[in-house]
This record gives C-alpha cells, sequence and structure tokens, in this order.
C-alpha cells in the first residue's frame, strides 16, 4: 500500500515520525531520549525508548482526527446514520449527511488506519525482537500495542468489509498486499486482543513509565476483555461475548453510576470508564465533540451538529438521560426554532478551563448491554432483562416488560440507541450488523439510499500504488 511505502524504508523515519508530534501531543509522551536520538540502531536498546515510542502511538491516536473533532468516527457515522443533522450540507461531513461519500473525496478513516496499523506493526517487531528491553516492560508494551492494533482493524473491517490485513513493517510484502476477508481480520482481531488481554496490567491502569495511576487513558486486561466482549457480539459468539463482559462487569473497579449521578459519567475520573482518551490539544483542553455537538449563540456555526428528530423520539417520558445528556437551543429570531443536542460533554475548548472531561472510548453501561444481547440469543430472557434493566433503571425507567425473545431483542436495540448516541458509531455498526440498516436509512433518507454504502470507498490513490487492493463494490 501507498501509505506503507511512505513509512516504512527506515525504522528511524516511523519513530521518529511518532515521537516529532506537533506540541499538542508533547505532554502525553513523558519518558525517554530526545527525538534526534532516535535511529534504528537504539529505538528498542532501553526500558524508557520503547515506552517513548508506545507513548507516541497513544499520543497520536488522542489527536487523530478519527478519534475526536470533526471527523471523528462518532461525529460522522451520527451523520450517515440517523443521529445527527447538520446545518449545512457544504462542508466536509455533509457527505456522510447525505451518504455521499465518493472514492474521489473518501473519507480519511482509511489514511489513519494504515499510518497507525504500520506504527503498531514497527512497534511490535522492534519490541519482540529487543533483548535490553526488561521482561516486566516489554510484556505491558506489547500488550498495549496489540490492543490498539486489535482495536484499529475492529474499525477497519467494519468500515471498509475487506480490507487489507498486514502485521509487518516490510513495505516489500505491503506494498503489494491486497484485500483480506474479514474472518481474517477477526481472527487477528480476536488473536491480538487475547494476546493483549494476556499481557497488559490487571485491576490497574499505568502511564508511559508504567507507573500506576488514576486516569484511566491506557487500556489495561479489563479494556481488552470489554473489547473482546464488543467483537465477539458482532461475530454473533453469544457466549463468548457473554463471559467476557461478566468479566468485566464482575470487577469492582466499574460501576454504573446511580440515577442521581447520570450527568458525572462523562466526567474524566467516572468509575463507569473503561478506557478514555486523553485531551493532547493545546487549545481544546478537553473534547474536541463538545464544539460540534453543543448548539448554542455564540458557537453556533454550520458545522454544528443537532440531534436528528428520529433519534429524540426514541427517548421514553421521564428518561434521566434525556434530561442530563440532551440539551436545547431556541433560536431568537424567526422562524423560532429549537434544536436538541448531544450534550454528554459539556465543556467546550479554551485555553483556560479546567480539565474535566477525557473522549470516553470505553464504557461499563456498553458491556451490560452486550451481556443482555448475548443473553438473549442464548434464551435466557431473564438474565437478558435483569442486564437490561441495570440500565433502565439508572436511567430512572420502569423495568422491561417484554418476554419474548424478538420483544427482548428490540428492547435491548432501542436501549443501545438511547444509551450510546454519538458514541464511536455504535448505531451505524448496529443497524448493519443486525440487517437494519437498509430499512433505515430508506425510511430517512429514501432514494437518496444505496446499500453499497454500507461501506466506505478505498482511496483511489492506494489502489493506484497497488493494484491488489480492489474498491468496494458500488464505487467503482
Amino acid at each position: 500500500m501507498k501509505i506503507q511505502h511512505i513509512f516504512s524504508k527506515h525504522l528511524y523515519i516511523a519513530v521518529l515520525t511518532i515521537m516529532l508530534l506537533n506540541n499538542g501531543c508533547k505532554k502525553a509522551i513523558e519518558v525517554g531520549p530526545s527525538a534526534t536520538a532516535l535511529n534504528s540502531s537504539n529505538v528498542f536498546t532501553t526500558n524508557s525508548t520503547a515506552q517513548s515510542v508506545v507513548a507516541g502511538i497513544f499520543a497520536r491516536m488522542a489527536g487523530g482526527a478519527f478519534y475526536h473533532g470533526q471527523s471523528s468516527v462518532s461525529l460522522s457515522m451520527g451523520l450517515a446514520a440517523d443521529e445527527l443533522t447538520i446545518f449545512s450540507t457544504n462542508s466536509s461531513l455533509g457527505a456522510f449527511y447525505l451518504n455521499s461519500y465518493t472514492p474521489i473525496a473518501p473519507p480519511s478513516f482509511w489514511t489513519e488506519f494504515y499510518q497507525e496499523l504500520f506504527y503498531c506493526n514497527t512497534a511490535i517487531n522492534g519490541i519482540n525482537g529487543a533483548s535490553q528491553i526488561t521482561p516486566a516492560v516489554k510484556k505491558q508494551l506489547l500488550g498495549e500495542v496489540k490492543f490498539i492494533r486489535g482495536f484499529i482493524y475492529f474499525y477497519a473491517v467494519n468500515l471498509y468489509g475487506t480490507p487489507p490485513l498486514t502485521t509487518t513493517d516490510d513495505y516489500t510484502v505491503n506494498n503489494v498486499i491486497g484485500n483480506s476477508t474479514s474472518a481474517a481480520i477477526y481472527a487477528q482481531i480476536i488473536q491480538d486482543l487475547t494476546d493483549a488481554q494476556n499481557s497488559l496490567a490487571d485491576n490497574t491502569y499505568v502511564d508511559a513509565a508504567g507507573s500506576t495511576v488514576t486516569d484511566r487513558v491506557r487500556p489495561n486486561k479489563q479494556t481488552a476483555s470489554a473489547m473482546l466482549a464488543r467483537v465477539y457480539l458482532y461475530m454473533k459468539d453469544w457466549k463468548n461475548a457473554e463471559a467476557q463482559a461478566s468479566l468485566v462487569i464482575a470487577n469492582s473497579n466499574y460501576v454504573l453510576l446511580t440515577k442521581a449521578n447520570i450527568s458525572q459519567v462523562f466526567l474524566k475520573g467516572s468509575k463507569e470508564t473503561i478506557w478514555a482518551l486523553q485531551p493532547v490539544s493545546t487549545f481544546y483542553l478537553n473534547t474536541l465533540d463538545a464544539n460540534y455537538l453543543i448548539v448554542s449563540a455564540v458557537y453556533k456555526t454550520a458545522l454544528q451538529l443537532p440531534l436528528n428528530k428520529p433519534l429524540t423520539d426514541a427517548f421514553e417520558p421521564g428518561d434521566n438521560r434525556f434530561t442530563n445528556w440532551v440539551g436545547t437551543f431556541t433560536t431568537t429570531t424567526a422562524p423560532v426554532t429549537t434544536f436538541y443536542y448531544a450534550s454528554k460533554y459539556k465543556a467546550l475548548g479554551g485555553t483556560s478551563v479546567p480539565v474535566t472531561e477525557y473522549p470516553v472510548v470505553m464504557r461499563l453501561a456498553e458491556q451490560y448491554l452486550i451481556r443482555a444481547e448475548a443473553r438473549a440469543q442464548q434464551s435466557n430472557i431473564s438474565g437478558a432483562a435483569t442486564d437490561l434493566n441495570a440500565i433502565r433503571l439508572r436511567a430512572g425507567l420502569p423495568v422491561t416488560t417484554a418476554a419474548a425473545p424478538t420483544d427482548i431483542l428490540n428492547a435491548i436495540y432501542r436501549e443501545r440507541r438511547v444509551e450510546l448516541f454519538t458514541e464511536w458509531g455504535h448505531r451505524w455498526f448496529d443497524l448493519k450488523r443486525t440487517g437494519n440498516l437498509d430499512a433505515a436509512m430508506v425510511a430517512l433518507k429514501g432514494t437518496a439510499w444505496s446499500s453499497y454504502r454500507q461501506f466506505m470507498p478505498i482511496p483511489p490513490t492506494d489502489i493506484m500504488a497497488d493494484p491488489n487492493i480492489k474498491q468496494n463494490p458500488g464505487y467503482n
């Protein structure tokens, strides 16, 4: 692939690229020598240099367009589905709202994925081959990077269907690699996450230097278990999805906040958080998403994204999530209009505001809903209802009345919709994996929707550079 060819001729180029991140990422790089001292012969010769490389990968993620902000998967796929609307479609996000993304102007996910995958492969191969790194540090770093690789491939396979699978930093291999199968990619994801689960710190979080910390911004064993639960759910491996979710739910480090404290779920110290990203921007000290999701007289722009009516209509009366996680803005000029917007994150940008919110990537509520669905699919209706009710009661709602298998599954899907809205593309992927995407999109967007758009187009530049990569159907 062209991306690999650019970055893979010399190991030191990749490491320097990681280390020489913009100033906004510097605070995430806590250990290691000067970047100018790094080269292919000394990158992995000490614990601190290896830790710096991995810290750089996390910093790059935290500042990456895919993870938060205008081009994030949360906003892009929220628009592509039925969660968000937009004031003007004449923007980079308009293509998602109209489902009009094309190979000529494809989403930027692909390029970011394969740059990060190359960094992961370089780090994994370098750390594995290093004899100077102490065993405990090597184990933790390999677990972290394999987790990242599994996480990225999860999104790659769900957004692109059959993207190339590479685990090497050898550009002579990567430049001629073709599309993989989704089965092969999922097998690699399972392997990486299982390795991570066996390698990462258990019941604690560590920073770049391996010291125990309270911030949950690096994955641990439970993070790998939570991601495995999600992956098994998508694979329809209900037994393993239930087992992995149960490991996280049973852990006392993670607690569903009460309905009285539901407004605190997305604060950086929340015990509901399984994994978050530490913001690295020097201007947006909290999350970037808030600056696009919150609609106000001060910040209202064409790129702000109110909630779509199908989502607001999905909330039941008395739902505390609507009260606490949905805001309103009413115009003062004709025509007077009230917009509803996502206010899970409430802190807007600025250089002097306190840091109160981190972008939450994974949280405990999802694990309850994963286990509820996995149990329902195994005909354990009472167990499914118990997990579903844990989420409903926290939201201030009565227990479910669903009893038949189809009814309980539909109740779980509806609960996922109002619990996980505007988070990490959950709604889009849920519609796809349950076979409901076409019906939902036709109902919302009519003839503007075409089924092939369930997958994103591959950038033509990569196809030209590597003719073994084939474009997704419908975009030729």
